[in-house]
């Protein structure tokens, strides 16, 4: 049974007129390539894929303890961020635990003028240092096994 005479009338998608059923497989053979050659050279491109990341967060004050040291606990996850990624300390014992709350493992490694670093700490563990800082200012740090990623963060020694 053929479609209904007012179906074919108005141009039923599904039932093409013979005149254009070779127009339509041409059209349709030729947009499949195209997509076909356009998934190919996407993937050989030298380019890294964008990555969506998310920003740096925390700003956190930090107290002292009963005995004198100002404790922070960080997290490293999976989204290679720090968190707190900034954290604010006075002059004095400062005990920075890193603590990997994801899969990947990360670091925590001072730069520029105070040498200090927490090793490689892996899923579910925490690793601690402790220092005493003296002199006000910022002390930026990093993850070194996910430079590139950006996974900074920064000890404000505020006066």
């Amino acid at each position: 049974m053929g479609p209904r005479p007012t179906e074919a009338a108005l141009g039923d998608p599904l039932t093409p007129s013979a005149g254009t059923v070779k127009s339509m497989n041409r059209t349709g053979i030729a947009a499949v390539a195209g997509v076909c050659a356009a998934l190919a050279l996407a993937g050989c491109s030298n380019r890294d894929a964008p990555q969506e990341k998310t920003a740096h967060a925390g700003n956190v004050q930090v107290t002292a303890g009963a005995d004198g040291v100002q404790a922070v606990t960080l997290t490293g996850g999976d989204d290679l961020r720090f968190s707190p990624s900034t954290f604010h300390v006075h002059p004095g014992k400062v005990k920075i635990t890193l603590r990997d709350g994801g899969t990947t493992p990360h670091d925590l490694t001072f730069t520029g003028k105070l040498h200090a670093e927490i090793p490689m700490t892996m899923h579910g563990q925490s690793n601690s240092m402790e220092l005493t800082v003296r002199t006000p200012g910022r002390y930026p740090f990093e993850c070194e096994l996910h430079i590139q990623e950006k996974m900074t963060g920064t000890m404000i020694v505020d006066r």
